[in-house]
C-alpha cells in the first residue's frame, strides 16, 4: 500500500497514447500502463454474465436466458452453441461456470440450477434443479489440487462443496456456525482447505464480514473488515494465498497479507469514478494478476508500486471501449496474465464479452 508520506510525492497522472496511465513520483516511481481491452462480441438479446476457458483455445460464455456461446480463439470471436440441452435452457438465468480440469465443466445459475461437462465443456447435463424456483446460485469456482476441489455459493446462506472431481455437491451446513444471520453468499475462494466467502445482505448490501474455513468447510469462523474502511461493506473476493486477499466494496479495495487479522487499503487511479467506483468483485488470475470490477465501467488491475523512494500497490483503471464504460462486470477470467476476459451486461444498454492483449487485437 502507499503511504500517507508517499501520496504526497505524487506529480501527476498522464494519459498517453491509447489513454495509457503512467503515474510519476518524484522518487523515481513509475506504475505500469492500464491494459486495453477490446470488444469480441455484443449480444443480440440474453447478455452475457460469465465466461470460462478449459483450454487456451476454446471458451464457453454464459449468460442470461439460457445464453450459450463457444469460442474456438481464445474468446475473440464467439458464436452460438448447442449446449445438449435444447431450448429448455432458455428458461435459466446462467451465473456462473468454472472448469476442474480441461474436461470438467460446471455452469450455475438461477432455480438452483447446476449443468455439468465431461467433455471440456462441448455438452452439458442437468445434475441439480429446484423445484421451487427461488435459489439462485452465485458463483461456481474450482482449484486444481486440494480439497474441497469445488465449491458453489449464493442466495439464503447456500454454500455447496464438491469433495473430489466428479463426486457428488453436498450442502455445507457447517458454514451456518459463524452466526452471520439471513445472507447471500456472492463469491468464493479455495485455496487448498481454506474457503473464504464474501457476503452481502439480503437486499443485496455489502456486509463488514467475511466466512473464512481453514479446515475445508468443517468450522468456520467470522473474519470483520473494519467499517472505517469500507464504510459500504464489502462484495467480492479473490486471494493469491491462502491468508493474502484483496476484498472489494463501494470506494474500497483493501488487501491483507495475515489471514483478515489487519487490512490495508489500495489507492485507485483514474476511471470516472474517481475515488468511489462500486466494486462487487475480485478476480485472480495466472500470475497473481488481480482485477477488482463492478458497476457502471468499473475495472481495475492491482499493480505494484516498488521503485524509487515509494512502494506498495495500486489500483488502475482499465482502458475499455466506450460501449464497456457504463456496463455492470460480472466476471473476469484470464488465459495469461495480460490476456483476460470480462463479460458486461446492463438493463438499458447492450452489453458485451471484452478482453485484453498486450499487442492488439490478433487476427483469425
Amino acid at each position: 500500500m502507499i503511504s500517507r508520506g508517499g501520496r504526497k510525492k505524487m506529480i501527476a497522472l498522464f494519459s498517453g497514447l491509447f489513454g495509457g496511465l503512467v503515474l510519476l513520483f518524484s522518487g523515481g516511481c513509475q506504475a505500469p500502463a492500464a491494459l486495453i481491452w477490446f470488444t469480441s462480441y455484443i449480444p443480440v438479446g440474453a447478455e452475457p454474465t460469465s465466461v470460462v476457458c478449459p483450454s487456451p483455445q476454446y471458451c464457453i460464455a454464459v449468460g442470461q436466458a439460457g445464453l450459450f456461446l463457444t469460442s474456438q480463439n481464445g474468446g475473440q470471436t464467439w458464436l452460438p452453441a448447442n449446449s445438449g440441452l435444447g431450448a429448455a435452457l432458455a428458461n435459466y438465468n446462467l451465473t456462473s461456470a468454472a472448469c476442474l480440469s480441461s474436461t470438467q465443466c460446471t455452469i450455475v445459475g438461477n432455480q438452483g440450477l447446476i449443468l455439468g461437462s465431461t467433455n471440456g465443456g462441448q455438452s452439458f447435463s442437468i445434475q441439480n434443479v429446484t423445484t421451487n424456483g427461488n435459489l439462485t446460485f452465485n458463483e461456481v469456482v474450482c482449484q486444481s489440487s486440494g480439497t474441497p476441489a469445488c465449491a458453489i455459493v449464493g442466495d439464503n446462506n447456500t454454500l455447496l462443496l464438491e469433495s473430489q472431481a466428479g463426486g457428488a455437491w453436498t450442502p455445507d451446513l457447517n458454514v451456518l456456525q459463524a452466526a452471520i444471520g439471513p445472507a447471500n453468499f456472492d463469491q468464493v475462494v479455495l485455496q487448498g482447505q481454506t474457503i473464504w466467502i464474501s457476503v452481502s445482505t439480503t437486499s443485496g448490501t455489502g456486509m463488514n464480514a467475511l466466512l473464512l474455513s481453514q479446515d475445508g468447510g468443517n468450522t468456520w469462523t467470522l473474519v470483520v473488515v473494519a467499517q472505517a474502511l469500507a464504510p459500504m461493506g464489502v462484495e467480492g473476493i479473490g486471494c493469491t494465498g491462502p491468508t493474502t486477499c484483496f476484498v472489494a466494496g463501494t470506494g474500497a479495495l483493501l488487501e491483507t497479507s495475515d489471514g483478515g487479522a489487519s487490512w490495508s487499503p489500495t489507492l485507485f487511479l483514474g476511471g470516472g469514478a474517481g475515488a468511489s467506483p462500486s466494486l462487487t468483485g475480485v478476480a485472480v488470475g495466472p500470475g497473481g494478476t488481480v482485477f477488482a470490477y463492478g458497476l457502471n465501467g468499473a475495472l481495475y488491475q492491482v499493480t505494484a508500486l516498488s521503485s524509487g523512494s515509494v512502494s506498495g500497490e495500486a489500483a488502475i483503471a482499465q482502458l475499455l471501449p466506450a460501449s464497456a464504460t457504463q456496463l455492470n462486470f460480472t466476471g473476469v477470467t484470464c488465459l495469461q496474465a495480460l490476456t483476460c476476459l470480462i463479460s458486461g451486461n446492463s438493463l438499458a444498454l447492450s452489453g458485451g464479452i471484452f478482453y485484453s492483449s498486450s499487442s492488439g487485437p490478433q487476427s483469425g
